[in-house]
């Protein structure tokens, strides 16, 4: 069981990484970017930090914002039961 989650989180973490290194290379190519990320590509421009590290460390930060929101909801549906 715990080698199984832990090829879930390394397949996972291997996909975000993907995603920001298409996101970076399609922002480099001049194709422009989309709407979910154009809040690391804004903090990418004010803090001169690397684009698909910020890209990577926002998208962490959305899933364990989700991850807590469904905690939430989750404890919320138990109580009214």
């Amino acid at each position: 069981m715990k080698k199984q989650v832990l090829y879930r989180i390394f397949f996972y973490v291997l996909g975000l990484l993907i995603l920001a290194l298409g996101l970076t290379l399609n922002t480099k190519t001049g194709l422009g970017v989309s709407p979910i990320i154009s809040v690391s590509y804004s903090v990418h421009q004010i803090f001169t930090l690397n684009f698909g590290d910020t890209t990577m460390f926002l998208y962490c930060v959305f899933v364990l914002v989700q991850h807590l929101a469904g905690r939430k909801i989750a404890l919320l549906s138990g109580m009214a039961a």
